[in-house]
C-alpha cells in the first residue's frame, strides 16, 4: 500500500470558542466601559457597590487579571454575578464561559447555557456564538444542529468572525444546513479576511482542494502561511504537505520535515505521523527507525488510530523497537476498536497465525469480516483472507465468528451492517495476507 492511501488529508477544523473579554455590543456599554477604565480603583469599588453594572464588570476583570488588586477568582465571580444579575450581557457571557470550563466555579453546563442564552437574547454576538457551540457539541443539551445554525447565523450577521467560520463549516459538512461549498467558501473568506487563523486555514483547504472555488495552490499557500503566522499550529502540517509533494512550491522534503516538526512538537498528531514517516523512509531526513517509532508513539499515545496501527507495525517488524508481537497486537487492537480498517485487518492476521495472541480462527474471522465489506485494497485482501480462513474453520468456529461479527456491529448500533456481515458467505478460494499491511 502506498503512503498516499493511508496518510490523512487536510482537515477542516470546527469553530473555536471565543473568550469572554469581548467589546460590548452597544455604544452605551462602550462609553461606560471606557469611562470606568480611567476611574481609580477605590472609586470603581464605590461605584460597583452602588450597583453600577459597568463598574462591577470592570472590578471583576481587575480581580480576574490581578490588575491593581490581588488576583482572586472568587472576587471576580462575585462581581461578575452582580453585573450579570443587573442584566449586563458581557458579564453574563463571561459567567457562561466560566461555568462551561469550570474556571473559578464548578463546571456546570446547565448554568453556562442559562447565562449564554441570557446574553445571546440581548444580541451579544460572542454569546450567540458560544450558545451555538453548546448546541453544536451537545454540552448541557442534546446535539441540535438546527439551533446551533440559528445562533451562528445571528452572530455571523453581526460580523463575528468565529461564527462565520462555524457557519462555513456547517455548510461544508451539512450539519444543520444543506451542503453548499460555495457558501462555505464565502464565509471562510470573510472570516479569514478578518484575521481569524482557523478560518484562514479552512480557506486554504478550500483553495487546495478546489471546493467552492477553483483549485489554486498559490492561494492555498498564502492562506496556510497566514494561518501559521497567526498561531494556528495545524497549518504548519498543511504547509509541510505542500512542500513534500511540490504543490504550489518547489518540492522540498527537507523544508517539509522542518514544518512537520513545528506542528509535531506542539502535539499535532497528524504532523507527528508525517514526521515519523519521513524518518521511516529517509525522505528529507536521515533514515532513522528509532525516531520514526518515537514519533509514531507520540501520536499513538494521544489515541490517534493511525499512530496506534503504525506503532503496532513497527513492533511487528522490529523497526526502531524490539520485535514484540504482543505489543503489536495491543496497539493494533487499540486502533481496531476505533474502527481503523488497517488495524482490524492486521489484528485478524495475528489471530489467524497466533502471533502475540492465542490462535483463534473465530476472532480472525471477525476482524477480516469487518474489513472485507469496506472496499478498496484492504477490503479485497480481507475477502481473500476470509475465503482462505473459512476453508480451514470448523462449522462451530464459523458460527462463533459470525456471532462475534454481529455482536460487534450491534454494539455500535448498526444493525443493517450487522445483518449483511453476519450473513455473508464468501466464495471458497483466494489468498490470505502473507504479512501485516504497512501503516
Amino acid at each position: 500500500m502506498n503512503r498516499q492511501s493511508w496518510i490523512y488529508g487536510f482537515i477542516l477544523l470546527p469553530a473555536v470558542l471565543i473568550a469572554q473579554d469581548v467589546i460590548p455590543v452597544s455604544p452605551e456599554s462602550l462609553a461606560n466601559m471606557a469611562a470606568n477604565r480611567s476611574v481609580p480603583l477605590v472609586d470603581l469599588l464605590l461605584q460597583a457597590e452602588a450597583g453600577d453594572k459597568y463598574a462591577q464588570y470592570r472590578l471583576a476583570d481587575a480581580y480576574a487579571t490581578g490588575n491593581g488588586v490581588p488576583k482572586s477568582d472568587a472576587e471576580a465571580v462575585k462581581w461578575l454575578l452582580q453585573a450579570a444579575w443587573n442584566g449586563f450581557a458581557e458579564a453574563q457571557n463571561s459567567l457562561g464561559y466560566r461555568y462551561e470550563h469550570g474556571t473559578g466555579v464548578p463546571q456546570d453546563y446547565g448554568e453556562a447555557l442559562r447565562w449564554y442564552r441570557s446574553a445571546a437574547e440581548q444580541n451579544l454576538p460572542v454569546a450567540q456564538n458560544n450558545l451555538a457551540h453548546m448546541y453544536r457539541y451537545g454540552e448541557g443539551v442534546p446535539v441540535d444542529y438546527a439551533r446551533a445554525v440559528n445562533w451562528y447565523r445571528q452572530a455571523a450577521a453581526h460580523g463575528l468572525a468565529a461564527a462565520r467560520d462555524a457557519l462555513g463549516s456547517a455548510y461544508l459538512n451539512g450539519t444543520g444546513l444543506p451542503r453548499n461549498a460555495i457558501e462555505a467558501f464565502k464565509l471562510f473568506n470573510l472570516a479569514a479576511e478578518q484575521g481569524l487563523p482557523i478560518a484562514q486555514n479552512n480557506l486554504a483547504v478550500m483553495y487546495f482542494e478546489g471546493k467552492g472555488t477553483a483549485q489554486n495552490y498559490s492561494e492555498a499557500l498564502k492562506w496556510f502561511s497566514r494561518a501559521a503566522k497567526g498561531g494556528f499550529i495545524g497549518a504548519y502540517r498543511c504547509l509541510g504537505l505542500m512542500y513534500e509533494y511540490g504543490k504550489g512550491v518547489s518540492q522540498n522534503p527537507v523544508k517539509a520535515a522542518e514544518l512537520f516538526r513545528i506542528a509535531a512538537e506542539h502535539g499535532v498528531a497528524n504532523a507527528q505521523l508525517e514526521l515519523a514517516n519521513l524518518y521511516r523512509t529517509g525522505k528529507g531526513v536521515q533514515q532513522d527507525y528509532l525516531e520514526a517509532a518515537r514519533w509514531f508513539r507520540r501520536a499513538a499515545e494521544q489515541g490517534d488510530p493511525t499512530g496506534e496501527n503504525a506503532l503496532g507495525y513497527m513492533y511487528f517488524h522490529g523497526e526502531g523497537v524490539t520485535r514484540d508481537y504482543r505489543q503489536a497486537a495491543d496497539w493494533f487492537r487499540k486502533a481496531a476498536e476505533q474502527d481503523h480498517v488497517l488495524a482490524q485487518a492486521n489484528l485478524g492476521i495475528l489471530y489467524e497465525k497466533g502471533l502475540g495472541v492465542p490462535l483463534d480462527y473465530a476472532e480472525a474471522y471477525k476482524w477480516f469480516a469487518l474489513t472485507a465489506k469496506k472496499g478498496g485494497n484492504i477490503g479485497a485482501a480481507s475477502t481473500r483472507a476470509l475465503n482462505a480462513l473459512k476453508g480451514i474453520m470448523t462449522a462451530r468456529q464459523l458460527r462463533d465468528g459470525q456471532a462475534r461479527v454481529a455482536e460487534w456491529i450491534s454494539h455500535r448500533n448498526n444493525t443493517n451492517l450487522a445483518a449483511n456481515l453476519a450473513a455473508q458467505t464468501p466464495e471458497p478460494g483466494g489468498d490470505s495476507y502473507a504479512t501485516t499491511t504497512q501503516p
